[in-house]
């Protein structure tokens, strides 16, 4: 069963003079016959969007950029068999300490830097998160995605990995799993005094992807991601919907966020955090320190 959603012509634009200016006709009166003509309007351009969407998500790491000719990067799409031979787990997280459930997924990049209080590559994992009776437009946690920002030496790292999603419907039928891709920038800041410049940025390149579904109408819909990061640690403050940022030596995490639309949200359309506030949050994490 579809949902039909409409959008009716606006009760707002100007009337035309009444025919019959001694004629009046109450307020009250005239909302009510307005908004009979507007439920009598043609709904061809309606939205189409089953009424409720049961599915199951799988992620995977691919297309690894490597930063220089010295870079080490390890990717892991199966979990679930445990790790591949390589892989730093420290600080992995609790759910994925030694494997992962089913749609896991693990990207390694650079190699530890010696002399270091932190000495450990850098690294993404990502853990799905059951979904189900996902009304339409509505948005809805997917996976989290944690980040381990190592201490690496220059020119061993990468600058780029594609978060790759496998979308599987069990409700409504008929519709095929499809595949949607989301580029990250990986961004490796160099390490100075300055915690807030020297934090590492995990930024994507893009909030919507295109899914395989267009509805009676001609209605093209969209995957849309955003990051909602964890707010319990100050290096979340400093995050947006598109950036994930964690200090030197630290690790975060950041829920998925996704909605099926045909209007997704754009990186243009997101605030970047202002110069003074991020300058009051490395004094913050300054004080932290010296404690």
């Amino acid at each position: 069963m579809l949902l039909l959603i409409d959008y009716p012509r606006s009760l707002d634009a100007p009337q035309s003079p009444h025919p019959y200016p001694s004629m009046k006709t109450s307020p009250g009166v005239s909302n009510f016959l307005l908004l009979l003509c507007a439920s009598l309007l043609p709904m061809a351009n309606g939205q189409q969007l089953p009424v409720s969407l049961d599915f199951s998500v799988s992620g995977s790491f691919a297309n690894g950029s490597a930063e220089g000719d010295r870079s080490i990067l390890i990717t892991d799409n199966d979990l679930q068999n445990g790790y591949r031979r390589g892989f730093d787990l420290t600080d992995a997280p609790d759910a994925l300490q030694n494997s992962g459930p089913e749609g896991s997924a693990a990207f390694q990049w650079g190699k530890a830097a010696s002399d270091v209080s932190y000495s450990h590559p850098s690294a993404l994992w990502f853990q799905p998160i059951s979904t189900g009776a996902i009304a339409p437009e509505q948005s809805f946690d997917l996976g989290y995605l944690f980040y381990r920002n190592g201490t690496i030496s220059t020119g061993t790292g990468a600058n780029w990995v594609d978060i790759a999603l496998t979308v599987s419907l069990e409700h409504p039928l008929g519709i095929d799993p499809f595949n949607v891709t989301f580029g990250t920038e990986l961004i490796n800041s160099t390490n100075s005094n300055d915690p807030v410049s020297s934090a590492d940025i995990v930024s994507l390149s893009d909030l919507s992807a295109p899914i395989d579904f267009t509805d009676e109408s001609g209605n093209r819909y969209y995957l849309e991601l955003t990051f909602q990061v964890d707010q319990d640690t100050i290096d979340g403050t400093l995050s947006t919907p598109n950036e994930f940022r964690v200090f030197e030596g630290a690790q975060g995490r950041a829920t998925l966020v996704g909605r099926f639309t045909t209007d997704p949200v754009t990186i243009d359309s997101i605030p970047e955090p202002s110069a003074a506030f991020i300058g009051a949050i490395g004094f913050l994490v300054l004080l932290r320190r010296r404690r």
